[in-house]
C-alpha cells in the first residue's frame, strides 16, 4: 500500500521539510509527500531540488478554494497560520487527489528512523482516524487541559465519512481560533482534539511509544542502539517528533527551546544524526539558491539547551574546557587571561560569557581562534531577567556563574568538567598542573587564606576558580549553587550567605568527593601577600615564579584597574608590598600589549574603558613611564 503524507513549510523550515522527506526516502519504499508552501520561495525551492516523491502545492492554491481560511490570514503569525491551515490542507488534498486512499499531517520537525509500516498496522481497518497521545506523566496531568490530551504533529484520517466529518469540523473550528497562547480554554490546534474519542466514531489511538516520540516522552525512556536502529523501551523507533530544536550556523543549535532536559543517550542517538543532517541538508538547500538560508551566530537568541557540535566531535575530547565571563569593564583582563592559557601551550578552550554587547562586539572581532563567545541573551531566561534587574552589575556578574557553568555542561556530553575562572586571573604556567591537582575529585576548590574573621563573612573558599565534573555527584553541587545564587546573591552578609561565595562551605553535606587544593600557588591574590612577612616568599627562578616555595601555577588580580596602556593601578584596596612586583611586572607587560592591540582594533573602544587615575586616588599607582 502507498502512503500519503502532508505538511506545510515556510521559507525559514523548509530545510526540515527536505529533511523529513530524505528520511522517509530512506525507510518507506512506497510513499509520496505533498509539501505546501507557505511562500513563493519554498516551492521554487522544492522545484530546483526535483525531489522524485514530492508534489510541492502553494498554500495560495488551497486558499483559492477557501476563501474564510484566507480571511484569517493576516490575523495569524505563520506559525499561527500553519496550525489554522492543516484541517484545510487535508481537505483540499483528499479532494483533489482521489487515489488518495488516507492522508497523514507530519508537523515539519518530525524525521523517520525507521519504517513507517507499523503505524499502518496499527491503524488497520478498525479505525478511521489515528491520533497519538502526549502521554503526560501522573504529576503532569493538568496539561491535557493546558496543551492537550493529543499531540498534533501526527494525524491520520482515511477516505471515508468519519475522517470528513471530523476534518470539516476541525477546519471550522480553527478558522474561528488558533493561536499561540491560551485563551478560554484553547491553545494552538491540539485541544480541540481532546474529546474526539466521544465526540467522532473509528478514532484510534496509537499504542507504539516509537511513533510521534518527542522531547517530553523521550526523557523518561530508555534509549539503546541496536545495529542501525534504535529502541525506546525495547520498541523501535520510528519517527522523531523535534519541536523546539533551532538550527544556527552548522556549529550551535538548542536542542530544545521548551527547556527539557535531553540525557546524553538521547542527544548522542537521535539528535547527532538529526544534525549532521541539517547541517548537509543546509549546505545542499544553498547550493541548488545562493543564499537560501543565511547562516548565523545566536548572539541574541535565549539557547535553552545549547549544543556545540564542534566541541562534541572527537577532536575536542581531550582538551581543557574552561569558562569566564566579562564586562566591557574587564575585557582587558579577559583577553589578559585568554592569552596566558595560550601561552601554557596546553589544549584548551575557552568560553566566554559577554555581560554586555560592547564586549560581545570587541572580543567578536578579536577571532579567538580557542574560544567560543556567549551573548548574555543566550542565558536570560525569567530569572536571569530578574536577578539583573534587582542587583548591581558585580552581583549580577557573581549570579551569572553557576547558570553559565550549567549551560555549557547540560547537553555537551564531550565535556568531562568545566572550570570556572574569574577573567582577572593570569597563568604563570601551563594550565595542566591545575587538573593534575584537582585529579578525579567531582568538585574543586581553592581556600581562601584569610583570617576567621573575613572567613565568617565571606566563606573559607574562593569562587574565582571553581570546578565541577560531568559526573553525579558534581552536577549535584552545581544544580545546587546554581539555585541559591539565583534566589539570593548579593554584597552583603545575611543568613549565613554572601554574595555566591559562602554557599561553598556547604558543598561538603552535598558531596564527599571535592578536591580542597593545598598548592599555595594556585589562585593566591593580594590577600596573600597584604601580610607577607619577608620579600623572599616571593621569588624568581629559571622556571619561573616562586609564590610560598611553590611554584606559582595563576594569580588572582583582584582589584587591578586600568587606566590607560600606560598606567594601571595594581590593586584598589590596600597598599602592595614591593615584593609583589615580580608577579604584576609579567601582567602589565601582557595587559598594556592588549591594549595596543585593541586600538589597532577599535580605537574609540579605550576612551570605553578607561579613566584618568586623578579620578581615583589609587592605592598602588603603576606607570610603565617609570
Amino acid at each position: 500500500m502507498k502512503h500519503y503524507y502532508c505538511s506545510t513549510f515556510s521559507k525559514d523550515y523548509i530545510y526540515r521539510g527536505i529533511l523529513l522527506y530524505n528520511s522517509l526516502l530512506k525507510y518507506d519504499k512506497n510513499f509520496h509527500f505533498f509539501i505546501i508552501c507557505l511562500h513563493d520561495e519554498v516551492k521554487e525551492l522544492i522545484k530546483k531540488m526535483n525531489l522524485e516523491k514530492a508534489t510541492a502545492i502553494a498554500l495560495s492554491d488551497i486558499e483559492q478554494e477557501d476563501k474564510d481560511l484566507l480571511k484569517v490570514k493576516k490575523t495569524r503569525n505563520d506559525k499561527e497560520y500553519i496550525w489554522t491551515s492543516k484541517a484545510s490542507v487535508m481537505l483540499y488534498l483528499l479532494n483533489k487527489f482521489k487515489a488518495l486512499e488516507h492522508i497523514v499531517w507530519l508537523d515539519g520537525d518530525t524525521i523517520f528512523y525507521s519504517d513507517p509500516q507499523p503505524i499502518f498496522d496499527e491503524w488497520g481497518d478498525q479505525y478511521s482516524i489515528m491520533l497519538t497521545k502526549e502521554r503526560w506523566r501522573k504529576g503532569h496531568r493538568q496539561r491535557n487541559y493546558i496543551t492537550g490530551i493529543y499531540n498534533t504533529g501526527f494525524m491520520g484520517f482515511k477516505r471515508d465519512k468519519y475522517s470528513f466529518n471530523s476534518l470539516e469540523w476541525l477546519r471550522k473550528k480553527l478558522i474561528e481560533w488558533c493561536y499561540d497562547k491560551r485563551e478560554n480554554g484553547l491553545w494552538s490546534d491540539q485541544l480541540y482534539i481532546n474529546n474526539w474519542h466521544k465526540k467522532f466514531q473509528r478514532v484510534g489511538i496509537i499504542k507504539n511509544i516509537g511513533v510521534n516520540l518527542n522531547p517530553y516522552i523521550v526523557q523518561r525512556c530508555k534509549i539503546k542502539k541496536k545495529g542501525d536502529a534504535i529502541y525506546v523501551n525495547g520498541e523501535k523507533l520510528i519517527f522523531y517528533h523535534a519541536y523546539g530544536f533551532k538550527y544556527y550556523d552548522g556549529t550551535e543549535f538548542d536542542l530544545c527551546s521548551y527547556g527539557l532536559s535531553l540525557s546524553d543517550d538521547v542527544i548522542k542517538e537521535i539528535y547527532l544524526p538529526y544534525i549532521y543532517a541539517t547541517r548537509d541538508i543546509v549546505k545542499q538547500i544553498n547550493s541548488v539558491a545562493n543564499n537560501f538560508y543565511k547562516e548565523d551566530r545566536p548572539k541574541n537568541k535565549l539557547i535553552r539547551n545549547y549544543f556545540n557540535l564542534k566541541i562534541n566531535e572527537d577532536i575536542y575530547r581531550n582538551r581543557y574546557q574552561l569558562c569566564t565571563l566579562t564586562t566591557k569593564d574587564y575585557l582587558v583582563q579577559a583577553l589578559a587571561l585568554y592569552n596566558s592559557l595560550k601561552n601554557g601551550h596546553s589544549k584548551f578552550h575557552l568560553w566566554i560569557l559577554c555581560v554586555d554587547d560592547i564586549a560581545y562586539e570587541l572580543l567578536s572581532k578579536m577571532n579567538l581562534e580557542k574560544a567560543t563567545l556567549v551573548s548574555l541573551d543566550n542565558i536570560k531566561n525569567i530569572k536571569v531577567k530578574k536577578a539583573k534587574e534587582q542587583r548591581k552589575i558585580h552581583e549580577f556578574c557573581w549570579t551569572l556563574k553557576a547558570p553559565f557553568i550549567s549551560y555549557i555542561l547540560s547537553n555537551n556530553y564531550n565535556l568531562c568538567s568545566v572550570l570556572y575562572l574569574d577573567s582577572d586571573l593570569f597563568f604563570y604556567r601551563d594550565i595542566k598542573a591545575l587538573y593534575k591537582d584537582w585529579g578525579g575529585k567531582s568538585v574543586y576548590l581553592t581556600q581562601l587564606p584569610i583570617g576567621p574573621k573575613w572567613i565568617k563573612k565571606v566563606g573559607q573558599y574562593s569562587a574565582g576558580l571553581i570546578g565541577f565534573k560531568r559526573d553525579v555527584l558534581g552536577k549535584k553541587c552545581l544544580n545546587w549553587w546554581h539555585k541559591q545564587c539565583l534566589e539570593w546573591c548579593y554584597d552583603i552578609n545575611e543568613k549565613n550567605r554572601w554574595g555566591d561565595q559562602k554557599y561553598l562551605n556547604f558543598f561538603n553535606k552535598i558531596c564527599s568527593n571535592i578536591k580542597v587544593s593545598n598548592h599555595k600557588g594556585i589562585n593566591p591574590g593580594p590577600w596573600n601577600i597584604w601580610d607577607m612577612k619577608k620579600a623572599s616568599s616571593v621569588y624568581m627562578k629559571d622556571d619561573g615564579i616562586f609564590f610560598n616555595k611553590y611554584p606559582l601555577i595563576c594569580y588572582h588580580f583582584s582589584g587591578f584597574r586600568v587606566f590607560n596602556e600606560m598606567e594601571y593601578e595594581l590593586c584598589n584596596r590596600k597598599k602592595m608590598p614591593q615584593a609583589s612586583q615580580i608577579i604584576y611586572a609579567a601582567y602589565i607587560k601582557e595587559v598594556s600589549k592588549i591594549m595596543m592591540e585593541i586600538k589597532k582594533i577599535d580605537k574609540t573602544f579605550i576612551d570605553i574603558i578607561t579613566s584618568p587615575p586623578s579620578k581615583h586616588k589609587p592605592f598602588n599607582y603603576y606607570s610603565l613611564h617609570h
